[in-house]
């Protein structure tokens, strides 16, 4: 990732820029599947969540901290700075990995067979499909909502804020997570409450008052961050220990899909249907899915525990 950061900071044609931000993208890929394993080695099943919680802060704060940093050193110093910046960023990371960062030597393996055996269980691709439609309603709210806000007579500024509650709630992951290694075997229950919540709540937006759409992102935000801990916790409880890289990457497959195809749909949608009501159902239908899956994922869960009781 430092390498790609530098090559994208000195690109001189649009070839090597789409060259170094590749290059960029397969070290972040690499990051996203083996941070959550070593996790995984060093808590257990009943701190897993809580763990998972601090290590879901990633996102919403490394989103929030680029957003307001970086825009602002790129208007005032060129974006070629912006990007020195994040290979800095990049650079003291892997110092920290270099300094600090231990992992165990031998892992106990709690489940058998090869890489082909692992993604021939469908356990984990319920999983992924749930974390994909779970990302598709709420990137594509945090994408368009600034959009859609601005019709409903809220100034920049405001719709701004309002479209951005909804991953703000994600700074709430630690507590949630908490939350959830109390109740350790019924992590998909979690997963139930916040989709639920989200196939709910969003139809309530083109209803609710222009004041109140605000404390309505909030709320939601709030009891959408049940979802990432239990999660994230789950691939070693599906595949067995020491088995957690083949789930990772599964999820961060499926991630990777959803911020594509969740802004893509609902822009489709917005240009095809000209009004932003339905767009609030879409999100919803996403959320529903993933729902039903959580339900179904829970139900096979319960199934492979009983057998190993």
């Amino acid at each position: 990732m430092t390498a790609g950061s530098l090559l994208c900071s000195t690109a001189g044609s649009v070839v090597f820029l789409q060259f170094s931000r590749f290059f960029l993208g397969i070290g972040g890929a690499m990051v996203l599947v083996s941070a959550p394993v070593l996790i995984c080695e060093w808590f257990g099943e009943r701190e897993l969540g809580s763990a998972m919680g601090f290590y879901g802060l990633n996102m919403p704060v490394g989103t929030i901290a680029a957003f307001i940093i970086l825009g602002f050193v790129s208007q005032k110093l060129g974006w070629r700075t912006s990007l020195l910046v994040t290979s800095v960023v990049d650079a003291l990371a892997l110092l920290c990995c270099v300094l600090f960062l231990k992992e165990k030597k031998s892992v106990s393996k709690q489940s058998t067979g090869g890489f082909s055996v692992h993604l021939r269980n469908s356990g984990i691709w319920i999983l992924g499909l749930i974390w994909c439609l779970f990302n598709m309603a709420q990137i594509g709210y945090s994408t368009w909502g600034k959009t859609i806000f601005l019709t409903y007579g809220l100034s920049a500024g405001s719709s701004d804020l309002v479209a951005s509650l909804l991953i703000a709630g994600s700074l709430a992951t630690p507590l949630t997570g908490f939350i959830s290694d109390r109740w350790a075997g019924h992590r998909t229950f979690f997963i139930v409450i916040a989709a639920v919540s989200m196939t709910a709540m969003f139809p309530l937006f083109p209803y609710v008052g222009v004041s109140s759409v605000g404390y309505l992102a909030l709320i939601l935000g709030l009891l959408a961050a049940f979802l990432p801990p239990a999660v994230f916790a789950l691939p070693e409880t599906i595949l067995g220990a020491g088995n957690e890289s083949v789930g990772w990457g599964v999820l961060n497959t499926f991630q990777n899909s959803a911020i594509i195809i969740g802004p893509l749909s609902a822009g489709y949608a917005l240009d095809v249907l000209g009004s932003t009501s339905p767009i609030f159902f879409l999100f919803a239908f996403f959320a529903l899915l993933s729902s039903i899956l959580a339900i179904l994922l829970r139900s096979r869960i319960a199934k492979v525990l009983e057998r190993h009781r």
